[in-house]
């Protein structure tokens, strides 16, 4: 453990990011400020109470800044991890935001993006992995542990994603095959994607399913398959399944290649999707309805499927390096966060009014859609608030419309 370095992580989801945050917990100390209008701010706190090495906050600026300042004054070194994709404007956002902290804050030596998964999930943004698969991090270095303590294994595990009403391209979009997967009579357990377990991420208004997506993610959480969400660590059940059943715009089909090991991967695919290109495509089984995966099990179970993922090792490791639970040391060598530290960076103060005032005014926004993504970046409201606060702007933005028209 580095005593000099620490991680300062915004947080917006439930779970999803835990063993993310686990990883970079076995290098440095890690303090999470969880966004307030984040429903599952309670939960994190109780999962993290126990580590040694994860801080817990409420997400305010003035908190940040108390935590900067106490920092500085141990002589630490402060990287800013980003788990939100970089793809959307609240990773942009966010970015820009810590990006304004660290131009007033030397000891902030790094804003990184990390991402928060692997190749094949189409919402992040894969270019500053520096090839480092730093989703295995946390399960290469626990993964003896784990199996002590569940020796159990599941041949074939369901794990869809899920996707949105303007694009419903999940199989949790697609009624006939939630309806077959919930008549399954053979072995299997049901892995949901992390955001869509209601105790995660309930009103969390950046992860909003579908009617359709709810219904089902529902309809599925009933199963006595269902695996709890607070089984954060998906690698162990794919490292033991035979057959894997997920979804074509998701990563898991690309970490189940690591294990080399002869799975079937039963990839849904919708039919908007079939022509994408994709070199992952070579190792998957694809079905686009209930009747392509009925026979694809039926192939399975008659020892009549053709194995497609035979050296797919090989092809991980065009992507990434070999995972051995050390990426987040050569993540700080890549990134130089071990440099010698500049002793003046330590004696200089902070001046926290000049810092809150350049936040307040970079992120001041006339635009009604904009300025409610700004109150998510700044952190400061809870959802319902933040709700309140932009009704009211557009309710005096149309008082002011009606009085000028009036007026003509």
């Amino acid at each position: 453990m580095l005593k000099n370095l620490v991680f300062f992580v915004p947080y917006h989801t439930g779970y999803a990011h835990v063993e993310l945050i686990l990883s970079f917990a076995s290098f440095a100390d890690v303090h999470l400020f969880i966004y307030k209008w984040n429903p599952a701010q309670q939960l994190l706190r109780d999962h993290f109470s126990l580590s040694d090495h994860v801080y817990v906050h409420e997400f305010s600026i003035d908190t940040i800044l108390t935590e900067l300042i106490h920092q500085q004054e141990q002589q630490c070194q402060i990287v800013v991890l980003l788990t939100a994709s970089i793809n959307y404007s609240f990773g942009q956002l966010q970015y820009r935001f810590f990006r304004t902290i660290q131009n007033n804050i030397p000891s902030i030596i790094d804003v990184y993006s990390t991402g928060h998964c692997m190749y094949g999930c189409q919402s992040c943004d894969h270019k500053n992995s520096h090839r480092l698969p730093i989703t295995f991090t946390n399960y290469i270095r626990t993964k003896q542990l784990s199996s002590m303590k569940n020796n159990k294994t599941h041949p074939i595990v369901v794990c869809p994603s899920f996707s949105s009403e303007e694009a419903p391209f999940s199989l949790l979009s697609n009624v006939e095959v939630i309806e077959l997967i919930a008549t399954f009579s053979f072995e299997h357990v049901i892995k949901l994607h992390p955001s869509t377990y209601p105790s995660n991420n309930g009103n969390n208004p950046l992860f909003t399913l579908g009617t359709l997506e709810r219904k089902h993610a529902d309809q599925l959480l009933k199963s006595k398959n269902i695996i709890p969400d607070t089984q954060t660590n998906t690698l162990d059940l794919i490292e033991h399944a035979r057959v894997i059943i997920c979804d074509f715009d998701s990563s898991i089909p690309f970490e189940a290649l690591y294990f080399n090991d002869e799975k079937f991967l039963l990839v849904y695919e919708a039919y908007e999707q079939q022509h994408k290109e994709d070199d992952r495509r070579q190792y998957f089984h694809t079905f686009h309805n209930a009747q392509e995966l009925t026979n694809l099990l039926k192939s399975y179970f008659a020892g009549e499927l053709e194995c497609k993922t035979k050296n797919s090792h090989e092809f991980f490791l065009t992507k990434y390096e070999e995972p051995d639970g050390n990426e987040i040391e050569r993540l700080a060598h890549i990134r130089h966060w071990m440099i010698s530290k500049d002793q003046q960076k330590f004696r200089e103060d902070i001046d926290t009014e000049k810092v809150k005032k350049e936040l307040k005014d970079q992120f001041s926004s006339s635009s009604a859609s904009l300025a409610q993504m700004n109150l998510y970046v700044l952190g400061e409201y809870t959802a319902a608030q933040i709700e309140q606060i932009c009704y009211a702007d557009l309710h005096d933005a149309f008082d002011s419309l009606l009085d000028n028209v009036d007026q003509l």
